[in-house]
This record gives structure tokens, C-alpha cells and sequence, in this order.
């Protein structure tokens, strides 16, 4: 038995080193993050974050701590543990070994642990408590209690948590005590008296039961509340049944737990702990009588009779208050009457909408970007990007990609070197209008190449993409070793770091700071490590912004900007919230949702700046109060970049959903849905899929100027025409208003579905893409854009040819229709003149399926291709240049217009 002793003994030690090994790696955790905010310009709020997590840990820790150790103690010594768990046996002889020491350092320990437990879990509840102490009003009531609805969205949630894990605890506690108790033979029961025990023992479980009754009592007068934010029945929110009946029952039943607690404790002490057993019974029957039978009695025989009646006013509140919750009502309603086609004057007179109609969708054209433009294996271009920039003079919807470094380094890539210290960047980006191609099919790439030609007005001076969406984990630069930056023919072109991204490694501390963050020893060996080198980590721009301000939601889709010469990233980001009162929430669990900051993270210097676009927003308020100077006003951000704001697409899914059930703002016809929408389907990659909102830069019915636009067509539930569409525009002065264009219902106007039968139905297209389909290419139907253009639609659909042995997709043909007519042209303006001009279709295809060869001296346009295709697979970029001009002259070809009406 010594060795037991020993073991005791060696407890003490490894509670001594324990708490000192993990508080070592806590703080080489810290300085890494302390290091890093500080490189960035964000101190302040790390300290903030920090502060608040720590104070929240420290302060559940200590109460819970005190809560269970008092417990542990009073229990302890009224149970000799020695003695009354003292039995025969092995058992016996144990327990009399254990030193007392080990019993102190028991009554310590245990309530250690599970502090520790429920002061993490608080710790990551910062959130909940920043929103609880610096909430703020929201300036608008609830209609049933009158509170600020700043209050369900801060304060609810946090005491919620508090409530929850005060009864937790409090039941907890009554469980183990009683059990502890029993096993120790100090709580009997004896069918003439009832519950038997010591005054003690009685009064210290009674203690805690009567805590955990109470603390359940305040749970009912909370759940109150929690009537506005769940669904009863016809209405998200409460109804009539939660107004007159349940909010009055849940009174009762937290004044009935009270009093049950009371009586309980009064019985126990007066010695009539046999009454505790009647008055759990008759508790309990009241409980079932005003929570149960009464709420669904009043449901089942008065409402449901007469539920649209009842529930009326309540409709109303729920109506109203999604509409608010997700900005829908400011949403602006126009009529659009749209005739049934146009005229070829009116597509003249619309050149520059139809300029700018994207022929280009971003997956097969990201494919195409990789096939032409990635250059060596090492690059990537992650996504494809739709924005507008002036080209030749006009603006222009376009379509880019940042070149950035993937995983698949060349060679000896796999080597630390080269992973951290020498391949650190991708290279430039690539552009191409959504709606022009070359005459064999490809993008019309105005920003291209390395380094990057581009038209004047969009020059590149800092290519270098150190920041950016691929997932690469951290570099070092300004090293001994010199950074690749980028191909130039059989050689390679250096360079070193000139910013001032991250942290400077100037220090002993900070190598090993990092060495330890990243487990990697290199950093504390390696020769290559100058003092003014630098570590840049969370190089993801997500993951960067994420790390500063953790409470913001961002959109799925940040984009790659060129603004006077520089490459940098803006990504919307959204301040959320739950509870709020007759909201409905989203599948995720939202109920409020604003687009209130938009942030710019520079792709060189990795420089993070937070603008609030919507400083109004209540949620956006708290935060700003929390981290003061986190947030610049939006009259900072630079005109270059407002130029390029976009309504954020995540946002606006949303609120089309939303809005195709939450237009219907007349009770009766939201009780009964009947004008239900939904957002349609379309065929794409072959089969059915929901039509994602696009962006368009046209001319908006009854606007004067080009507008850059995401919209989406809308139809009714069950129904495949089109009853709506739904704009959000995104320039100045306009920015981020919504407006819907409802269609007449008492006439048929063909929703995107509805085409694409059409499409399916023409013998002459179905049996030109089934021979394309069969000759070892693959057929690619694009997405399906419906473009209003003055009072009528046009439906435009790009087909893409992809050879079996050629994995580089190719516009080869364009499908409009204006939904009697429908064309597949070889462009844009041949189709729109076969459906709105009278023309008649051409052959589109030849013998043997190929389609037909453009008029032009087909001998020299060959030689000028296949010099370019050598010249390309040489990475000969002046010749692979002079190549296609020489074929753009051949076939007379001018890029910007190859799309257009004329």
C-alpha cells in the first residue's frame, strides 16, 4: 500500500506543473496573436477580445468554484468518509490508507474541474456578453410587451445563459447530494414518516433544491418572451393562444414553483417532511393543468374554429416584423407590363444594355482562364468575379480572376524552402467583358499575360498577390532566399518583400513564438531568417478577417478590385442576430440580418479596414461601442473603390426568399398563401437547379443610365411562369435599395423553365447540340439570364462546346428567345437579329456536326492559330501576341464589339 501513498504524493506535484505547463502554452498562444494584431494596426482589440474572455472565464470560474466547493465541504463534513462508507472488505482497507491530504486536495479539485468546464463554455459565449453590456436601443417596441427590441437581440440571450446554467448547476448539485447522502446511509425513507434524515443533512439538499426550483421559476417569466421568437401555429410568433392563455399560465407556473418551494421547505423544517410527497403531487397536476390542458383546449375548441379571425392582428405582427428584420420594407414596388417582343430599333436603342449582356458564366470560363492564363502549374485562378470598369470608353461588365500561387509547387516544391521562404505570392489577374468572344470562342482577355498588358486605365503597377482567397498557410519574406515572382521565358524573374504585411521577426521571442504556433523548428534554425524578415499568417482573407472581428458574418464571395494600379479585395460582411420578435427566422437560425460593413484587404500589404456603410444598424452600433475605432466612416473609403460596391449576393438570396412569402401583406391572403412565389429553376450541367441571382449592368425600366444591378426572376409557388423580378442596385446614390417589378396575373409571361423547354422543343437547336454532343465534344448549357430591356424581356443562354481531348470550354454559340421566337447563333447580335429583326437562321452546323467557318481567308486565320498555339505551349508570349493580332486582322475581328446588336 505505500506505492497508493506514493501515487497520492505524486498528485501534488503534477498539480503544481500542470497549471504551469498549460498557462506556458496559453501565453506562447497569446504573444503569437499579440504579435500579429500589433503588426496590423489592432491591438486595441485584441486586448478587448482578450480581456473579455478572460474576465468571463474567471468570473463563471470563481462562482462556480465557491458554488461547488461549499457544497463539497458541508459534505464532507457530515459524512465521515472514513467511516460511515466504512464496510468490510478491500473497500475498508482503502479508504483507511487514504491520507487526509488527498481528501483536502479532493474537495479542491473536483469543483476545479467543473468550474473550469462551465468557465470555458462562458469564455466562448463573449459574444452573447458583449451584446449584453454594450446593447444598445433599437428604437423600436415589441407589440405585446413594450420592450425595446434591443432586448431580445442583447439581453434575452446572455440571461438566458445565465438562468440555464444556474438550475444546470442547482439540479446538479440536489442529485449528487442525495445520492452522496443515501450511499452514506443518512437519507432514509420510512413509509410512516416519510423522507428521514439528519436536521443537517435535510437542510443543506433541501438548500439546494429550493435554488434549482427557483432559478426554474425565473425560466418560465423568461419564456415569455420566448413566445415572440418561436411558432405557434398560423403565426411566427405569439398567436392568439400564446397572448391570452400561455404568457398568463407561465406566470402561474413560475409563481406555483415558487410557492412549491416555499411549502417544500417549510414542510422539511416543521418536520413534516411527508407532506413534501403530496405537495409534489398536487404541484405537479397544476403544472400539467395550466401548461398543457388549458393552452391546447383554448387551441383546439376556440381557435382552430376560428383562426384567421383570432389570429388576424397577429399575421400582421409577424408580416410586419420579418419585413423589418430583413430590410424588405423598404423594398420599392413597380408595375412592369411587359409587351411581347421587341422591335430591332428598340435592341439598337439599347446597345449598351445589350454590350453588356454576360455571355461568360464564371465556372466554365474559370476553366478557361486556368487552360490559357495560369502559365505554370504553380498558379490558380480560385474564382471568377463580375464587377464593371470603363474599357475604350465605356463601362463595361467584366469578368477577372487573381492568378494566385496554388499547392502544386514545381520540382523540388515540397521543400521547406521553397514552400515558405521562396514561392510566397501569386501574379497579376486576368479580365475579359461578359459579353464579347474571339471568333473560335474564347474570352477576349484585356488584362492578361505576365507581367500583365492591359488597356490604358488599367494598368497593374503592383501585381504581387500575397493575400487572397487560396488556403496556403504562413511565408517568410525578406529573407536570404530570393522570392520567385514570376516566369520569363526559360528563366524565372526575384524579387523581395517591400511591404509591411505582418510581423517582423526581429526578436529571439518572436521566432519562438512562432515556432511553437506553427510547430515548426525551422523558424528557430534556420540561417535563411534575417531581422528583418517577416512571418505573414492568415494570409486567407477570410480567415484574416475573421481573426480581427470574430462577430461579423461574411459573405461567400469576396472580389479581387484593380483600383489606380493596386490589387485589392472586398468582402461584404453582415451583423446578425437571433430572437428578434415575429421575425422568421432562416434555416441558420437568423432573424435579423443587415449588410452594415464592407471591408478592403489590400492584396500586397495585407492591410484590413472595416468601413460601416449602414451606421444606423442597432447590431453594428454595439460593436462599434465594444471596440471603439475598429470601424472608419463610409465617407473614408476611397471613391476608386464605391465605384465598385456590389449588393452582396448571400444577402439578397436571402431576401428573395424571404420576399417571395413575405410580399403577401394582407393577413388573410398570407394566412391562406395565395400569392405564394419561389425562386425558379433552370437546367444547368444537366439537370435542375435553382436560378442563382446574377448581375447585370443595363438600364433599369424607367432610369436614364446604365445601372449595375443583381437580380433575380421570381414565379409562382408550384408554378413555372414568371409573376416577378427582384433588383438590388448597387451604385451610388442608390446604393442598396431594392426594387421588385411584379408582372400583370392576368396574362402568361414565360419564366426561365418555361424557355428552357422551348429551347429543349426547337427540332433545329435539339439536334444541333445532340450532334455536337455525340462527336467527342461535350455540350454546356450556360445559365439562362432574363434581361429586361424597356418594356419586354429578353432571354439570353450561352452554349459552350468542350472537346474531349481539350479541356478549355468555348462560346460557340448563343441562344435568345423573346419567348415566342428562339435563335442559336454563332453571336449575340446574329441571334437577336434572327428573333427580333426577321432574319433567317443560318446553318449552324455542316456536315459531320462542326460548326460553320465565319467567311474569311480561312489558310492565313489557321497558320495565324496554330503560330499562337506554339507559341503558347512555349510560353513565348510576344509571338503568342503578335500571333493573335495577326488572326484578329485576318478576320477583321474588333473584341469589344463581337457581341454586340450590330
Amino acid at each position: 500500500m505505500s506505492s497508493l501513498v506514493r501515487f497520492f504524493t505524486s498528485l501534488r506535484v503534477l498539480w503544481l506543473l500542470i497549471p504551469l505547463l498549460v498557462a506556458a502554452l496559453l501565453a506562447l498562444g497569446w504573444l503569437a496573436d499579440l504579435f500579429w494584431f500589433q503588426a496590423i494596426g489592432y491591438c486595441e482589440v485584441f486586448w478587448r477580445l482578450l480581456a473579455i474572455r478572460i474576465g468571463l472565464f474567471a468570473a463563471a470560474t470563481l462562482i462556480v468554484f465557491v458554488y461547488a466547493w461549499v457544497n463539497l465541504r458541508l459534505l464532507t463534513r457530515r459524512v465521515d468518509l472514513i467511516g460511515t462508507f466504512q464496510t468490510t472488505g478491500p473497500a475498508a482497507q482503502v479508504a483507511s490508507l487514504v491520507p487526509p491530504g488527498v481528501i483536502r486536495a479532493f474537495e479542491l479539485l473536483a469543483p476545479l474541474i467543473a468550474a473550469l468546464v462551465i468557465g470555458l463554455g462562458f469564455a466562448e459565449g463573449w459574444d452573447a456578453f458583449i451584446r449584453f453590456l454594450w446593447a444598445q436601443p433599437f428604437g423600436q417596441t415589441d407589440p405585446l410587451y413594450g420592450h425595446d427590441i434591443g432586448f431580445y437581440l442583447f439581453r434575452l440571450p446572455f440571461l438566458d445563459r445565465i438562468q440555464n446554467t444556474v438550475t444546470m448547476l442547482a439540479f446538479a448539485a440536489t442529485v449528487l447530494l442525495f445520492i452522496a447522502y443515501r450511499r452514506a446511509g443518512l437519507i432514509g425513507y420510512r413509509p410512516a414518516v416519510g423522507i428521514v434524515a439528519p436536521r443537517a443533512v435535510l437542510n443543506h439538499v433541501l438548500a439546494n433544491a429550493v435554488l434549482f426550483l427557483l432559478a426554474w421559476a425565473s425560466g418560465y417569466v423568461l419564456d415569455r418572451y420566448g413566445l415572440l421568437t418561436e411558432s405557434t401555429g398560423a403565426v411566427f410568433g405569439a398567436g392568439y393562444t400564446a397572448v391570452h392563455v400561455t404568457r398568463f399560465a407561465l406566470w402561474a407556473a413560475a409563481l406555483l414553483t415558487v410557492l412549491f418551494a416555499l411549502a417544500a421547505y417549510a414542510a422539511v423544517a416543521a418536520g413534516r417532511a411527508r407532506l413534501v410527497f403530496a405537495l409534489a403531487g398536487g404541484f405537479l397536476g397544476a403544472m400539467l393543468m395550466i401548461q398543457v390542458v388549458l393552452p391546447v383546449a383554448v387551441q383546439r375548441l376556440m381557435v382552430e374554429p376560428n383562426e384567421l379571425e383570432l389570429e388576424q392582428p397577429y399575421l400582421k405582427r409577424n408580416i410586419d416584423l420579418t419585413r423589418t428584420a430583413f430590410g424588405l420594407d423598404a423594398v420599392e414596388s413597380r408595375a412592369y407590363d411587359p409587351k411581347p417582343t421587341l422591335t430591332m430599333a428598340e435592341i439598337e436603342a439599347n446597345e449598351d444594355t445589350v454590350n453588356n449582356i454576360r455571355l461568360w458564366d464564371w465556372q466554365p470560363l474559370k476553366q478557361t482562364f486556368r487552360q490559357l492564363q495560369q502559365i505554370r502549374t504553380y498558379y490558380t485562378f480560385e474564382d471568377v468575379d463580375v464587377d464593371r470598369y470603363p474599357l475604350h470608353g465605356d463601362l463595361r461588365q467584366v469578368l477577372l480572376s487573381g492568378r494566385e500561387l496554388s499547392q502544386n509547387l514545381p520540382g523540388k516544391g515540397i521543400t521547406w524552402v521553397n514552400r515558405r521562404l521562396q514561392y510566397t505570392h501569386g501574379y497579376g489577374l486576368v479580365m475579359t467583358p461578359g459579353a464579347d468572344k474571339t471568333p473560335d470562342g474564347r474570352p477576349v482577355l484585356v488584362i492578361r499575360d505576365i507581367p500583365p498588358v492591359a488597356p490604358p486605365g488599367l494598368e497593374v503597377q503592383e501585381p504581387a498577390i500575397y493575400y487572397g482567397e487560396e488556403e496556403l498557410g504562413y511565408r517568410l519574406v525578406n529573407t536570404g532566399v530570393r522570392e520567385f515572382d514570376y516566369p520569363k521565358g526559360d528563366d524565372n524573374v526575384y524579387t523581395s518583400y517591400q511591404g509591411h504585411g505582418d510581423v517582423l521577426l526581429d526578436t529571439s521571442l518572436k521566432r519562438l513564438v512562432y515556432a511553437w504556433h506553427e510547430f515548426d523548428i525551422n523558424l528557430l534554425i534556420s540561417d535563411y531568417l534575417r531581422a528583418d524578415s517577416r512571418i505573414q499568417l492568415w494570409r486567407q482573407i477570410q480567415d484574416r478577417i475573421g481573426k480581427i472581428a470574430p462577430f461579423l458574418v461574411l459573405d461567400r464571395d469576396p472580389y479581387l478590385v484593380l483600383d489606380r494600379g493596386r490589387l485589392v479585395w472586398i468582402q461584404d460582411a453582415y451583423t446578425t442576430a437571433e430572437r428578434f420578435p415575429y421575425a422568421e427566422p432562416t434555416e441558420a437560425g437568423i432573424s435579423y440580418i443587415r449588410n452594415s460593413v464592407k471591408i478592403v484587404v489590400d492584396a500586397y500589404q495585407g492591410d484590413v479596414s472595416f468601413y460601416a456603410i449602414d451606421p444606423k444598424d442597432p447590431v453594428l452600433r454595439v460593436y462599434a461601442a465594444a471596440f471603439p475605432g475598429l470601424f472608419q466612416p463610409f465617407e473614408a473609403l476611397p471613391a476608386g473603390l464605391k465605384a465598385h460596391l456590389r449588393y452582396p449576393e448571400d444577402l439578397f438570396a436571402i431576401q428573395a426568399g424571404k420576399y417571395a412569402v413575405y410580399h403577401m401583406n394582407v393577413p388573410h391572403v398570407f394566412y391562406n398563401s395565395e400569392d405564394l412565389w419561389q425562386i425558379p429553376q433552370e437546367k444547368y450541367g444537366g439537370r435542375s437547379v435553382p436560378v442563382e441571382p446574377y448581375y447585370v449592368l443595363i438600364r433599369m425600366p424607367g432610369e436614364p443610365r446604365l445601372e449595375f444591378l443583381l437580380l433575380t426572376p421570381l414565379t409562382p409557388a408550384h408554378r413555372d411562369n414568371m409573376i416577378a423580378w427582384l433588383a438590388a442596385r448597387s451604385d451610388p446614390p442608390h446604393y442598396g435599395q431594392l426594387v421588385v417589378f411584379r408582372l400583370p396575373k392576368e396574362r402568361l409571361v414565360l419564366g426561365p423553365t418555361q424557355i428552357e423547354a422551348t429551347i429543349d422543343q426547337d427540332t433545329t437547336i435539339s439536334q444541333q447540340l445532340s450532334l455536337w454532343d455525340q462527336r467527342g465534344s461535350q455540350v454546356l448549357r450556360g445559365n439562362l439570364l432574363v434581361i429586361p430591356i424597356d418594356d419586354a424581356f429578353v432571354y439570353v443562354e450561352p452554349v459552350y462546346l468542350r472537346a474531349e481531348d481539350n479541356d478549355i470550354p468555348q462560346l460557340k454559340r448563343v441562344i435568345v428567345s423573346d419567348g415566342q421566337k428562339v435563335a442559336m447563333e454563332p453571336t449575340l447580335g446574329q441571334s437577336l437579329q434572327v428573333v427580333f429583326g426577321g432574319a433567317p437562321e443560318t446553318a449552324a452546323v455542316v456536315a459531320g456536326g462542326a460548326p460553320a467557318t465565319p467567311p474569311a481567308d480561312l489558310a492565313q486565320a489557321r497558320q495565324a492559330l496554330d503560330a499562337a498555339q506554339q507559341a503558347l505551349a512555349k510560353g513565348d508570349w510576344a509571338t503568342f501576341g503578335e500571333a493573335m493580332q495577326r488572326l484578329r486582322d485576318t478576320l477583321g475581328h474588333e473584341p469589344t464589339t463581337q457581341a454586340g446588336s450590330k
